[in-house]
């Protein structure tokens, strides 16, 4: 509670140079390292009256040093932005190619089921007229065998 209660009331903390960050590789880590203690050490966090002695070198120091830092993650986050902007062009571009193909088969295999369909149309309507031919055919036939003789007879048709 001591230390979210001091945030509350708007004082001061002082943040202490981490010594492991010299270890570091990147340049803006090696430089926050190099930066003043902004205010010298106070034993009560309410006690502002040490504002008047911040240097100003030190902070402007600090500023810059954010500053660069904020331009740097900027345009690290453009970068990457713009790098997803084009991957997803990519894969619209790429999706729109294959949703054409898609439709072009579409309508070639539609245009062949027609065709398909239509000749099916029409071999089964043959099918009907030759069902109906036999079916008027086979009681002539049958009539027409049964004028023969016995042993010159061919078997009666169902």
């Amino acid at each position: 509670m001591g230390a979210d209660s001091s945030k509350e009331a708007g004082t001061l903390i002082q943040v202490h140079p981490n010594p492991n960050l010299n270890q570091s590789k990147k340049p803006a880590a090696v430089k926050l390292t190099k930066c003043q203690p902004l205010l010298p050490h106070t034993t009560d966090p309410s006690d502002h009256s040490q504002l008047r002695h911040l240097k100003s070198k030190p902070i402007s120091e600090l500023f810059s040093l954010y500053e660069e830092h904020m331009r740097h993650t900027a345009i690290s986050i453009s970068d990457e932005q713009n790098k997803l902007s084009r991957t997803i062009k990519d894969h619209e571009a790429a999706v729109s190619q294959l949703l054409g193909v898609c439709q072009r088969k579409q309508q070639v295999y539609g245009a062949w089921g027609g065709t398909i369909q239509g000749s099916i149309r029409d071999v089964s309507l043959t099918l009907g007229e030759v069902q109906r031919t036999l079916d008027a055919l086979v009681p002539v036939v049958n009539e027409l065998n049964a004028m023969l003789p016995v042993n010159e007879r061919m078997q009666t048709f169902s």
